[in-house]
């Protein structure tokens, strides 16, 4: 069979201090040079991101660079689409670090299962104790529930996976990325599109996505304040959620703010609030101890705790503000 032709796309803005390593990566491929064209789409970045994509030359081998007029990531990632010729859409992001078998592993993978869109495990890159924390948080199921593509237990066809590398035609028939509702989680939604059309989304334990987490706890809670209003925005748009997981954030949080205003009626309602946050901080400080002794590191505990409630609260502050915050169509949310 002849080999697939591949287009990697990447979305990208101010990532000047990652953008020349992805493509380094990218062209460093062991899959056919001659069948791998790489798509840069630059959302109005305010550093030199542009800039380097534009100059980037390996081989006499050259990215294609989009300049972008919006800042969202889905418009983004259609441009790209666009654009590409291949029959394969291997989507990437600049914080991305792959191996050299990472196209040619994705596009066997997509061959040999017959699924619409293939992805592997997103594995934590660690440079510091707070990415660290950061990192093993992600990757742990007090942290990500039964995320597979964090946990990277088991190969399998899943809801949805990171990143992907897409076939063209169910790009075709399901259509692009959403650029029209306020915020949303675009990866889940699309593979949400892809199922419900009678698709199939597979992961591959084995293929490995290695990226850098945010290093600051600050960042670290914006970006799960972001995420949970993107899941909200799932919701909002297909009226369900895909996972039990994702309803334990904001129906604790929910359960904590219930209990706390019915204390103003009752004080005994003081008591239940805290003693349910209470129950929260010993589970929290539990695995954390238990992560920690596991590692030999002890200085990640109270880090750990920090990891696990921004996730938590993050991602249920984000959501209810998502439900009950009326966005206009189209804005990203969190830009």
């Amino acid at each position: 069979m002849e080999p697939l032709l591949i287009s990697v796309v990447l979305a990208v803005r101010n990532e000047e201090i990652n953008i020349e390593r992805i493509l380094e990566q990218v062209f460093k491929q062991d899959y056919p040079p001659h069948l791998v064209e790489v798509i840069v789409v630059d959302g109005q970045s305010e550093d030199r991101t542009a800039e380097i994509a534009s100059s980037f030359s390996r081989s006499n081998r050259t990215p294609a660079v989009i300049h972008l007029s919006e800042r969202g990531r889905s418009q983004g990632l259609n441009q790209g689409i666009r654009a590409a010729k291949g029959d394969v859409i291997i989507r990437l992001d600049a914080r991305t670090s792959i191996e050299s078998d990472y196209v040619s592993r994705c596009v066997e993978t997509l061959e040999r299962t017959g699924a619409d869109n293939v992805g592997g495990v997103q594995r934590p890159i660690a440079s510091s104790r707070r990415q660290e924390a950061i990192g093993l948080a992600l990757s742990h199921p007090f942290g990500v529930g039964n995320a597979q593509f964090r946990l990277g237990k088991k190969s399998g066809f899943v809801d949805s996976v990171y990143l992907g590398c897409f076939r063209k035609a169910i790009l075709d028939k399901v259509g692009l990325f959403d650029e029209q509702e306020a915020v949303i989680s675009e990866g889940s939604d699309i593979n949400q599109r892809i199922r419900n059309a009678g698709g199939r989304v597979y992961l591959d334990k084995d293929i490995a996505a290695y990226y850098y987490p945010r290093e600051r706890f600050l960042d670290f809670w914006k970006l799960y304040y972001r995420y949970g209003g993107a899941r909200a925005g799932n919701f909002l748009k297909h009226k369900a959620l895909t996972s039990w997981r994702q309803t334990i954030p904001p129906l604790f949080l929910l359960t904590v703010v219930i209990s706390a205003a019915l204390s103003v009626v009752d004080y005994r309602f003081v008591d239940l609030s805290l003693a349910i946050l209470a129950a929260y901080l010993a589970a929290s400080v539990f695995v954390s101890t238990a992560i920690g002794f596991g590692r030999r590191k002890l200085y990640l505990v109270p880090l750990l705790v920090c990891a696990f409630a921004c996730m938590h609260f993050g991602w249920a502050l984000g959501f209810w503000r998502r439900l009950i915050v009326p966005e206009k169509s189209g804005k990203y949310w969190g830009n």
